[in-house]
C-alpha cells in the first residue's frame, strides 16, 4: 500500500503506533524511514 501524501503516511503511522504495531509493520505499510517512525514514536511518548 503506497501513501502518496506524506501527511497521510505520518497520520497512518501514528495510528498504528498507538495501536501497538511494531516499527517493521509501520514501515512496510507507510514506506516511511526508520528515522521518521522513531520521531513519531518519540512525539507520542512525550504526549502520554
Amino acid at each position: 500500500m503506497e501513501m502518496n501524501n506524506p501527511n497521510e503516511a505520518r497520520n497512518k503511522a501514528r495510528e498504528m503506533l498507538i495501536a501497538g504495531e511494531d516499527w517493521d509493520k509501520v514501515r512496510e505499510v507507510t514506506n516511511l524511514r526508520l528515522k521518521d517512525v522513531k520521531r513519531i514514536q518519540k512525539d507520542i511518548s512525550e504526549h502520554f
